[in-house]
């Protein structure tokens, strides 16, 4: 087990005036630097970046940060949810260490997927089936890795969003959003 312990510090967020929210920060005694690339690797709506390094992660509504000594979460509801969080991505950094002879390390940043170059090739039905109200909101969320391709029915339903489909997808596995 990489991480045995952590100090845990939860503060109420001052970034946010709107909202009454914590951003909690686990403070580690060991190095998590050499995890990140395989963080990279298996995570996906996350950003490795070299010089720190630090890897970014959005998972739901919180935006995660790891660095070498700390792992940070923001918008959080509460102080048990703070820790309950943590807790989580100590495991997860845990499990993907021990597995990590299983995984290909990755130092890329990847390029963010931008929501017109998604929308322009959208059935643009607005059909709700996806859930959202319009096909310009799905590109939003499908930008920042919140909603899968697959949940817009008629690309995949009708023929003649083939083509279309067929560059989403090479657009989605050239690129991965970035926070």
């Amino acid at each position: 087990m990489l991480i045995e312990s952590y100090n845990l510090q939860v503060d109420v967020a001052d970034h946010s005036t709107e909202e009454f929210e914590y951003e909690a920060i686990a403070h580690l005694p060991v190095d998590i630097s050499h995890v990140l690339p395989y963080l990279n690797a298996t995570l996906t709506n996350g950003t490795y970046y070299t010089d720190g390094p630090v890897f970014s992660w959005r998972r739901d509504n919180f935006k995660i940060a790891f660095w070498h000594d700390r792992i940070a979460v923001e918008h959080i509801e509460t102080r048990e949810q703070a820790r309950d969080i943590i807790d989580e991505l100590v495991k997860l950094v845990n499990e993907t260490w021990e597995k990590r002879t299983e995984i290909e390390p990755d130092t890329k940043t990847y390029e963010n997927l931008q929501p017109l170059e998604l929308y322009r090739l959208l059935p643009k039905t607005n059909c709700k089936a996806c859930g959202e109200s319009t096909c310009f909101s799905f590109a939003l969320k499908s930008a920042a890795g919140l909603v899968e391709l697959g949940q817009c029915l008629p690309l995949y339903a009708e023929d003649q969003y083939e083509e279309q489909r067929t560059q989403l997808e090479l657009l989605l596995v050239t690129k991965r959003p970035l926070l």
